[in-house]
């Protein structure tokens, strides 16, 4: 499953969608059957990284926006696909209730997974079927609310399921590494994928450019599905009965956890207002290519690679709050690399990816830790899918805010020094101010 995890990873351009599930149960399996099953789990980092960079089911990607762009999107329905991963959140509550059911996290993992990643063997048709008309965008939607859904099932169960496989003294260590065999996979599969949709594009074959990338993405879900067909699940009783209020409800009772999730919650707002963006801003307004979008998200997970294990040191010894709220407040001026960037100056924007690799991989491991230690140890599935759900409404509300403002502020201008701030750049500095504004709510929240 790769990165999947009940934290929204909120995979912006100015960041990186990078989690490491936190405190974990000794495993119940032998010790070789143990280090067996977490060096599949590498592999299938590696493999399911690819399609994850290619389709953006995690955070969104830049061919996921140049997709619906292709499609015919507008402003407002490009929000609508940053309030998309809502449905994942909502429904990873779906996969906590039969996890607790049925107690098999690998069936969930396998199929749900699979079934999702599947669907995209359909969506890449759909530049094709010209007969649907305006109807193409509409049936993009509901393919891609369904991905959502089931890798939202799939994404409560894995976490669960390697919370309780990886030992906890090891597991700052083993997802470190596993998180840097994604990041080198993440880039060589950006950087190629860009490659050749830009080859496709000066062809005049961009239809099929999409569907050659999305096509690799399936197959990579395939090979997934095979890894995690023969990795061990530690044993997990099923409850049989399940009482969906107090499964939900419960975990919302404790103080520190209702606090954290509601600052996680503010967090997902403010950063999500403008995620949907920063690519097509990219594309349209600074005229970048697919490879030189490409390129930024290689330098981001690049410098990752360096910070991303810093950063778990880091909270080892200093502890998970100090060093969220440094990342926290380190990608407050991000967007403004946006902002400040021109169609022949675009070394602000340079600035933000590698800085994006500096401080979201602390933030996106600090907020996986504080969520598994603020959990209630009885009700830890539940804990994580009603974070998920409850941040996912901060996702859908940013989503359709963002589409709106969009939409109001597309021929709006304001000139604030040399800066001009027009249309989506707009967005992006209400991003910059939210993000300062939820940084006070995690600073009395942790």
């Amino acid at each position: 499953m790769s990165t999947l995890s009940p934290v929204r990873q909120a995979a912006h351009p100015d960041g990186v969608a990078e989690t490491t599930p936190a405190p974990s149960h000794d495993s119940a399996l032998p010790q070789a059957e143990v280090r067996r099953a977490l060096r599949i789990s590498t592999y299938e980092a590696a493999v399911a990284t690819v399609h994850i960079s290619i389709t953006g089911v995690i955070g969104g990607s830049v061919f996921l926006t140049g997709f619906a762009l292709l499609l015919g999107a507008n402003s407002f329905q490009l929000g609508i696909l940053g309030a998309l991963p809502f449905i994942g959140q909502l429904f990873q509550f779906v996969g906590a209730y039969l996890e607790e059911r049925i107690g098999n996290r690998r069936g969930l993992v396998l199929y749900g997974a699979l079934a999702g990643r599947l669907i995209w063997a359909l969506l890449l048709a759909l530049p094709f079927l010209s007969f649907l008309g305006g109807a193409q965008i509409a049936v993009f939607f509901v393919g891609l609310a369904c991905s959502y859904a089931l890798n939202g099932i799939a994404g409560n169960a894995w976490l669960s399921w390697m919370s309780d496989l990886v030992p906890a003294r090891q597991r700052g260590s083993y997802f470190g590494m596993r998180n840097t065999v994604a990041a080198i996979a993440a880039m060589a599969t950006t950087f190629l994928a860009g490659r050749a949709l830009d080859v496709a594009r000066a062809q005049g074959q961009e239809m099929l450019g999409y569907a050659v990338i999305f096509g690799v993405a399936v197959l990579a879900a395939l090979g997934s599905a095979a890894l995690v067909a023969r990795q061990a699940e530690p044993p997990l009783q099923p409850k049989g009965q399940v009482n969906l209020g107090e499964m939900f409800g419960a975990p919302l009772r404790n103080p520190p956890f209702r606090a954290f999730v509601f600052a996680a919650t503010g967090w997902a707002v403010v950063t999500g207002v403008a995620a949907p963006f920063f690519n097509a801003y990219g594309l349209n307004t600074l005229n970048l290519s697919f490879s030189t979008l490409a390129l930024q998200a290689i330098v981001t997970s690049a410098v990752s690679l360096v910070f991303g294990p810093l950063a778990g040191r880091l909270q080892d010894r200093y502890g998970d709050r100090r060093v969220l709220l440094v990342c926290i407040v380190g990608t407050v001026l991000l967007p403004w690399g946006w902002v400040l960037s021109t169609p022949q100056n675009i070394i602000p924007l340079w600035l933000t990816s590698i800085f994006s690799g500096v401080f979201w991989p602390g933030l996106n491991q600090g907020l996986a830790n504080v969520l598994m230690e603020r959990s209630p140890a009885e009700h830890r599935g539940a804990s994580m899918a009603a974070y998920s759900a409850v941040t996912g409404v901060g996702t859908l509300v940013a989503g359709l805010l963002g589409g709106l403002l969009a939409t109001l502020l597309a021929g709006a201008q304001v000139a604030i020094g040399p800066a001009q701030i027009s249309g989506l750049a707009f967005l992006f500095v209400l991003s910059s101010v939210g993000r300062a504004l939820v940084a006070t709510m995690f600073w009395r929240a942790l």
